[in-house]
């Protein structure tokens, strides 16, 4: 997905956001089970078994995010 992060501090809050989804995968068994982010093409790329309306949803919480192409 695209998300608008323009410095380390946008892609550090970012990079959070997904940790703490991350954590829950332990908690839950299902979820993010990686990610990563280029600041300079503005794309995260999230893995795991989880909805992608639900991860844009939740990452629009902190940053603008929008699926490529859109």
């Amino acid at each position: 997905m695209r998300v608008s992060i323009h410095c380390q501090g946008c892609a550090g809050k970012v990079k959070k956001h997904l940790s703490k989804m991350e954590e829950l995968v332990v908690k839950i068994v299902e979820g993010v089970t990686s990610f990563s982010i280029d600041l300079e093409s503005k794309r995260v790329t999230v893995m795991g078994h989880v909805s992608p309306s639900g991860v844009l949803e939740s990452i629009s919480k902190v940053k603008k995010a929008e699926f490529w192409g859109c």
